[in-house]
């Protein structure tokens, strides 16, 4: 029988140890056990694991340390290794405490054998794909651009996010990427032959959404004519990304909560339990701590998703990669790669001043609209100029200049900037809705959140 795989058992209970060796060996593992902290790292010494393919089972209480503890001296031998805590005290700030650490996951005892197995199946397949990857720049990620510090910790966090399944929790404003992003880890990981599905829930109405994420069966409501697979299911063991979690109803939230813990589900109206295999990628324009303590978010899906956040920056705090995007975008506009692409000095200087409060989709949206009016076609050079592009931005902060009277002006939050943007376009607007949200690069929907979240009457 081939060997599926190395696990080492840290428990000091010897029943224990031989349970869990029993059954992996059965499942065509080979194992070796440790009954202490002080065994398990000798082992590690003495005896590598191999580099891949391998885990460790490891017990929260040891008779000389906790399995908390052990996991940074195991992470300086082995900064790649998955593991698994194993508890029979397991709260939800102990597991986050000890995934922050350094594990990968956790189980509880006494051990459900089919999630163990499930888990350790994925976590053993696991390819470490950051090695080939040039560490230092986010260009080598395939859906990124840019070179400031805030996208080379990005690019890391992806990178990192890659290499394991733990669920994710992306956040960033509207407009920033966070799809993209979500769509990076996929790719960078072993499910990339696998379904990349991404859904937007807040786009969905709140009583369908249960319906879409599990399926249904015929009949379970008036317009299920038929039985229809769910979001969980077409994942495959693929990635499903789900932005704006916070829009969900609590009682989906709960749903969602148990199929990661539990890799189970349920179809509305079914009573056949089905096995999910997909990894979950969660995302919120809001911050998640005000959804929860608003009551949008329940606090336990939040602790089990952002075990390792993952924050998208604002354009506004990515320096030059502004310049970067609006070469890009335009040579995409102009459906040429061969164009050369040139700003020009006052244009260089609105795009870097200007704050952005659409982001990164408010930065194509503009470029695509200056290919449109200019009419070249593919053209082989183009030169961006301010005179083009100040129009088409918000005419106050379009002539922003660093040479402002800055220091007169007290300082202020990102947000309040971002609540004085909108007031503002709504304003030059009249309240059209439609028309406010076109010009700060947003969808209608994001722009209803945005009026909500800030308390900016809607009359």
């Amino acid at each position: 029988m081939s060997v599926h795989g190395h696990i080492l058992i840290v428990d000091d209970h010897a029943n224990t140890r031989l349970y869990l060796k029993t059954l992996l060996n059965h499942e065509g593992y080979a194992t070796r056990e440790a009954g202490s902290g002080k065994e398990a790292l000798d082992s590690l010494r003495t005896h590598p694991l191999p580099a891949h393919q391998s885990a460790i089972l490891l017990d929260l209480k040891l008779p000389d340390t906790t399995g908390t503890d052990l996991l940074e001296p195991i992470r300086t031998l082995y900064p790649h290794l998955p593991i698994i805590i194993m508890t029979a005290h397991a709260t939800v700030e102990t597991a986050v405490d000890a995934i922050r650490k350094g594990a990968l996951n956790y189980i509880e005892k006494p051990i459900d054998e089919k999630k163990l197995l499930a888990l350790l199946s994925e976590v053993t397949a696991t390819v470490h794909v950051s090695g080939g990857l040039d560490q230092g720049s986010p260009d080598s990620l395939p859906l990124l651009a840019g070179k400031s510090p805030a996208m080379r910790v990005l690019a890391d966090r992806i990178r990192k996010a890659a290499s394991h399944s733990i669920p994710i929790l992306i956040t960033g404003e509207s407009g920033t990427g966070k799809e993209l992003v979500a769509h990076s880890i996929h790719q960078l990981s072993p499910r990339r032959e696998d379904p990349f599905i991404a859904v937007n829930t807040g786009a969905i109405s709140r009583e369908l959404v249960s319906s879409e994420l599990f399926g249904h069966e015929k009949g379970s409501f008036t317009s299920a004519v038929s039985r229809k697979d769910g979001w969980l299911s077409t994942a495959g063991k693929g990635t499903l990304f789900l932005d704006e979690i916070g829009t969900m109803e609590l009682s989906t939230q709960i749903a969602l909560l148990r199929v990661l813990e539990n890799r189970t589900f349920y179809r509305v109206g079914g009573t056949e339990e089905l096995e999910f295999h997909a990894r979950i990628i969660g995302a919120t324009n809001i911050d998640p701590l005000l959804l929860v303590n608003q009551g949008r978010l329940r606090e336990d899906l939040y602790y089990r998703m952002n075990v390792f956040p993952i924050a998208v920056p604002p354009l506004r705090e990515r320096g030059e990669d502004v310049f970067i995007l609006a070469e890009r975008f335009l040579k995409e506009a102009f459906d040429n790669p061969a164009v050369r692409i040139a700003l020009s000095p006052s244009a260089r200087e609105i795009l870097r001043h200007y704050p952005w409060p659409g982001n990164v989709r408010e930065l194509k949206n503009r470029m695509i609209e200056i290919a449109v009016t200019q009419g070249l076609g593919a053209p082989a050079y183009f030169e961006l100029s301010g005179h083009a592009l100040e129009p088409l931005l918000l005419p106050s902060a379009a002539k922003f200049s660093p040479a402002d009277d800055l220091q007169s002006k007290p300082p202020r939050t990102l947000k309040e900037g971002e609540k004085e943007q909108i007031l503002r376009v709504l304003e030059e607007t009249e309240g059209n809705k439609s028309q406010a949200a076109r010009i700060l690069g947003i969808s209608r929907k994001a722009l209803y959140a945005k009026i909500r979240e800030y308390g900016i009457p809607e009359d």
